[in-house]
């Protein structure tokens, strides 16, 4: 049983990433960050996913164009600024390519000098259409990027979890395997929803899926519950001693929330159990930045501080990204 794990116990600090005005790439809605610290600039790095506007009256989905890729700066995590070179990735543009039409739910694991850009790759313009599948690009300068000739790396296959549709990425290493967390579309045991399994590889770019094990997470699918879809996506997996942690979202039907899970070393990377105490981070008041949904997780730890990115969604359907904190102030 854990209690109290990192993270727990959040203080919600403010929107970080705000959507650009009417006629910029990312005036739509801004979503799915994923940070990182870069050596190469002794700052904190941040892609994320933008859509642009088709109407300067209104938000949500139905009022985006095809996602592209953002860049972000920061020096405390806090306060950042999109970089002027963004859409630093968008879709190929290629009819029938994996990405045709968009790039969403970015992650970047830099190793030797390289990017290595994970995304879903999208075939239809709006939000989220078309087949969906995991796709890696990879640039030494975050501006220039090189498709991986072989993409899609991982597919819908089959008819379980991963039937319909393959979501966000998150990449950890352990020794000297690595781990690819992802949530698809797809059916468990009658309920079609999403859900969080995992592929393997020894070089980034060729990935075995384990169906076997997979889905890893599930949402309860229990009326009332903040979970109570059944959904469970969008994972950020870190380690804090020998507990490896998953932070997920999952939503009751109207709203989103972030919940915990956790493994230990030894089952890694099996074995999780979801935290007793979910959600972790709810919604907001009516009125405020998040009072729709809060979720979509990222998470960041310093030496002393523990930062939970997330896409906050107000009532409206004006869609950001903002940050909670572990342990407060958020100075």
């Amino acid at each position: 049983m854990i209690t109290n794990p990192p993270g727990s116990r959040l203080v919600k600090c403010s929107v970080v990433l705000p959507v650009s005005l009417y006629g910029e790439w990312d005036s739509g809605m801004v979503e799915s960050p994923c940070v990182w610290y870069d050596t190469n600039r002794n700052r904190y790095g941040m892609v994320y996913t933008g859509y642009g506007s088709t109407d300067s009256t209104k938000r949500g989905y139905r009022y985006v164009t095809k996602p592209q890729i953002g860049l972000a700066w920061s020096d405390d995590l806090l306060h950042w600024e999109k970089d002027s070179r963004s859409p630093v990735f968008t879709g190929s543009g290629v009819p029938g390519s994996a990405d045709a039409q968009g790039a969403s739910g970015p992650f970047i694991w830099f190793e030797n000098g390289t990017y290595y850009l994970f995304y879903f790759g999208v075939t239809a313009s709006g939000y989220e259409k078309g087949a969906k599948t995991m796709n890696l690009a990879t640039s030494t300068d975050l501006t220039i990027w090189k498709r991986y000739e072989r993409n899609p790396i991982i597919a819908p296959a089959g008819n379980g979890w991963r039937r319909d549709a393959i979501w966000h990425p998150n990449v950890v290493k352990d020794r000297d395997m690595y781990y690819l967390f992802f949530n698809a579309s797809g059916v468990v045991n009658g309920l079609e929803e999403e859900f969080i399994g995992y592929a393997t590889s020894k070089d980034l770019f060729h990935w075995e899926v384990d169906d076997v094990h997979s889905p890893l997470l599930v949402g309860s699918a229990k009326p009332g519950m903040w979970d109570a879809s059944g959904r469970a996506g969008d994972p950020s997996v870190y380690k804090v001693g020998s507990i490896w942690y998953m932070a997920w979202y999952s939503w009751d039907k109207k709203n989103s929330a972030d919940g915990l899970a956790w493994t230990t070393e030894e089952q890694f990377p099996l074995g999780w159990r979801v935290y007793e105490h979910n959600p972790i981070l709810r919604i907001g008041e009516p009125g405020s930045y998040d009072a729709l949904h809060a979720g979509k997780p990222f998470i960041v730890r310093t030496d002393n501080k523990y930062y939970h990115f997330y896409t906050a969604v107000a009532l409206d359907q004006t869609r950001q990204i903002a940050v909670a904190v572990w342990p407060g102030p958020c100075m």
